[in-house]
């Protein structure tokens, strides 16, 4: 199902943390263009302290699962473990094999799902969803 809920986006901020130059180039651009504040973290060292320096904080972050010296699941822990960031919306974005990753996912506590290469005709209506309340766990 599609969402038809109209979401200003410029009412929402948004935390990105990708380490493939490609991709934090496309989900900026995409944020951009939509009108949302956006933030990027290439590392996945300091996440929560960035998210929780945001002001205001994230409505949503997009987490790669591949990231130097840590994973995006380890993260996502740190995340869900700090009481003032447990309502963000945390999305996991990889190009890893989705019939793989998807369950893993959501055994995780991971709000989503968006396989790379991200597609920048569906990304906005997959972020639009995601802020509306809906699922998204898709391979593109």
């Amino acid at each position: 199902m599609v969402s038809t809920v109209e979401i200003d986006f410029t009412k929402y901020h948004a935390l990105a943390v990708e380490d493939d130059a490609g991709g934090m180039a496309i989900i900026g651009v995409m944020m951009r263009y939509l009108g949302m504040k956006s933030f990027m973290n290439t590392s996945g060292q300091g996440v929560v302290e960035l998210a929780l320096a945001m002001k205001p904080r994230p409505d949503i972050i997009f987490l790669d699962l591949n990231l130097p010296k840590t994973t995006g699941y380890e993260v996502l822990r740190q995340i869900r473990a700090e009481e003032r960031l447990k309502k963000v919306l945390v999305v996991a974005v990889t190009a890893q094999d989705a019939d793989t990753e998807i369950p893993k996912c959501m055994a995780a506590g991971f709000d989503g799902f968006i396989g790379k290469p991200i597609s920048r005709s569906r990304f906005p209506r997959q972020i639009r969803r995601l802020l509306s309340g809906e699922p998204v766990w898709e391979t593109y």
